[in-house]
């Protein structure tokens, strides 16, 4: 048993590696890394990052002001913006989600090892929750969240004991204030996991013996932990105070699993099997638990955040205006499976839980990665038009196919609007204005309208309609008289076909674009077309 225990200890430490590479192969194979939201967190982080180095500064104020709220979603600009002091856009890009996927690995590893010693045979499991539905939305800084509340909540089992040294105090405090700066609900993730293993630690001293002089003195040592914590507690409750509220969700999509799907064909079936796995195991781990021991464990504190992220979930009791229900469906199966590195399994039932995860990890990225590939190459398609447009000018993109479609006519996306922001790439690699920089208009991000006048929505819109309307509607020629700015310069349209010709919003865009612009680059594949404006 002994040298058994030993040996899958080896073998899956040598796993934890492989699985990291399979993650990150995508990154080091695809010129893009393409999300949702992500390239538009790109694009603003440049923008945050000239502003801030004086680089194009009085361009960028002249549309955009700097947003100096203590709210969430900082985290990659910052990050990004760093990386592309140094880097190219793509390479920056690569660099955030390398960072990501490390994180996210190495902080299962830390906290799972953090609840019970030596238990890398827990840790595959979790790595199926690293790419998911809404990372592929562009939701980053929400997927980053969770990656770090691995190492707060580990930090802290390791450290529960210690608070009184100052060193050990400021480090979980900074901890948790970084947390809070990259998202809400990492944030909540990282604070009630600590509450809740404070509690099953607190529980595991009660049926003590002496349980009433162990408690005093345990209580003693987590004196600090209030001060701890009320930094970021208080910027949380400044930022919740006065958000909307939704009413309850399906209870299908939290155990269907749909939030695993990233955006590739054949993901479904699986992603529903991830979810009944982290059932199963909650059933036999309760069971193992009953039979084995402990009565309790400081790990149960897991266990007991997955039943408080099901009642928010139920009740959806966080604001919809950012971290609603949809963003809650996937944690109680993460909170299973990390709680699974408490239980005390056979090592002949540990491994047969790692060759399972190991074979969906594999699973899905053969079915993802052919998709992560050619949503790259869509978006190489209309990067071809960049360097024909001048720098320190606007574009306005009119794109007719968010999802993306191959040469062959085969949805890329078929799950996800993956391409909806997409071509904020363009701002980017120089200084431009976009369209689609839909966080100007968010009061949770760094980069604002200066004037809403300003907003291609509001500039560009008619009818109560807009260019990200399926197909897309825009008055833009009017754009200067609306604004008091010079014309739009580029139009970009992109995958525009012969269903769309004949559409009253494409007739109205065509006769604008014949007026007042020409046609000055037209992609390889010709879905791709950029306008430039008459002179």
């Amino acid at each position: 048993m002994i040298l058994s225990e030993t040996g899958l200890q080896k073998i899956t430490s040598k796993l934890f590696y492989v699985a990291v590479l399979v993650f990150l192969f995508p990154l080091l194979t695809n010129t893009w890394m393409v999300t949702g939201d992500g390239p538009c967190h790109l694009y603003n982080a440049k923008v945050l990052k000239d502003i801030v180095l004086n680089i194009d500064k009085a361009f960028y104020l002249d549309f955009y002001m700097v947003n100096f709220s203590l709210t969430p979603n900082l985290w990659d600009h910052i990050l990004m913006g760093f990386f592309q002091v140094f880097f190219s856009p793509s390479i920056s890009e690569k660099l955030f989600f390398g960072t990501y996927i490390l994180t996210f690995s190495f902080g299962a590893r830390y906290l799972c090892n953090s609840i019970s010693p030596n238990s890398d045979w827990a840790v595959l499991s979790v790595f199926l929750f690293i790419f998911h539905h809404l990372m592929m939305k562009g939701f980053l800084n929400y997927t980053f969240s969770f990656a770090a509340s691995f190492w707060v909540i580990g930090y802290y089992i390791r450290h529960i004991n210690d608070l009184k040294n100052w060193k050990i105090a400021v480090k979980l405090s900074l901890l948790l204030l970084i947390n809070y700066f990259m998202h809400p609900i990492g944030f909540i993730f990282a604070l009630a996991g600590m509450a809740f293993t404070t509690t099953a630690h607190v529980v595991s001293i009660l049926i003590k013996p002496n349980a009433k002089e162990i408690l005093l003195t345990f209580l003693k040592k987590i004196s600090p932990l209030a001060l701890i914590v009320i930094p970021s507690v208080l910027l949380y409750v400044s930022f919740i105070m006065g958000s909307s509220f939704s009413k309850p969700l399906d209870w299908n999509t939290l155990i269907n699993m749909d939030s695993l799907m990233t955006y590739a064909e054949g993901e479904r079936p699986y992603s529903f099997l991830a979810g009944k796995f982290a059932i199963v195991i909650l059933i036999i781990g309760l069971i193992n638990r009953m039979k084995n021991g402990p009565i309790i464990h400081i790990g149960d504190g897991m266990l007991l955040l997955c039943l408080f992220f099901v009642f928010l979930f139920h009740a959806n009791m966080i604001n919809d205006s950012m971290i609603g229900g949809d963003r809650l469906k996937f944690l109680p199966h993460i909170c299973i499976l990390i709680w699974m590195s408490s239980l005390r399994f056979f090592w002949w039932f540990k491994a047969i839980i790692n060759i399972f995860s190991l074979v969906l990890i594999f699973i899905f990225a053969f079915l993802r990665y052919p998709a992560y590939a050619e949503a790259s190459a869509w978006v190489e398609d209309y990067m071809e038009c960049e360097p024909l447009i001048k720098p320190k000018t606007k574009v306005l993109t009119l794109n007719y196919d968010y999802n993306g479609t191959t040469a062959d006519g085969r949805l890329i996306a078929p799950n996800n609007w993956t391409f909806m922001h997409g071509t904020s790439y363009l701002g980017a690699k120089k200084p431009l204005i976009l369209s689609d920089n839909y966080e100007a208009h968010m009061h949770w991000f760094p980069i604002n309208w200066k004037d809403q006048k300003f907003n291609f929505y509001n500039a560009t819109g008619k009818d109560g309609m807009c260019f990200e309307d399926r197909p897309p509607r825009a008055l833009f020629t009017s754009y200067a008289d609306k604004t008091g700015k010079t014309p739009i310069e580029y139009v970009l349209v992109i995958g525009k076909n012969e269903v769309h010709i004949a559409h009253p919003n494409t007739v109205e865009i065509d006769s604008q674009l014949v007026a007042k612009y020409n046609v000055i680059c037209t992609s390889k594949s010709g879905r791709s077309v950029l306008y430039g404006l008459k002179e």
